[in-house]
């Protein structure tokens, strides 16, 4: 019986993994309030949307040169947007009810639009990412 070793991810595989948590916050907040909070699991999803797309990004510092100056600026814009909402709209209430209406807040609104622009332009990015995966050896337990 061989034993089976775990694969080390590449620097490529690494900066993609980033990538796609990052869109997929993204992708939750480009979602109306309502879509977002189910995306999310209804509980404290203002604040966790906060929290995550503030977090360091290889999409910032792009150590592999994969972001173009347009998907930096993408990123940026949206980082700081998020700063500006306010705690009263990231309140952080335990109840589905609560995460909704800190989603229908007016100050989300900017980031939500700037979230969609965001896909919109790391578009190519998604798709090098899937052909890298589609031409990656699946890996076999045999």
């Amino acid at each position: 019986m061989t034993a089976l070793t775990p694969e080390v991810p590449t620097a490529l595989e690494s900066f993609y993994s980033d990538f796609d948590w990052y869109m997929g916050h993204a992708r939750s907040l480009a979602m109306s309030p309502d879509d977002c909070c189910a995306d999310q699991g209804n509980y404290l999803v203002a604040g966790e949307l906060f929290y995550f797309l503030l977090q360091p990004t290889q999409l910032v510092d792009d150590p592999l040169g994969q972001v173009t100056s347009e998907q930096k600026l993408a990123v940026k814009r949206l980082r700081d947007s998020v700063r500006l909402v306010p705690k009263e709209a990231r309140s952080g209430g335990p109840t589905a009810a609560e995460s909704l209406a800190d989603m229908r807040q007016p100050s989300w609104e900017l980031p939500r639009q700037l979230a969609n622009e965001l896909l919109t332009v790391f578009a190519p990015l998604a798709a090098a990412r899937d052909e890298f995966y589609s031409m990656k050896p699946s890996c076999s337990s045999t």
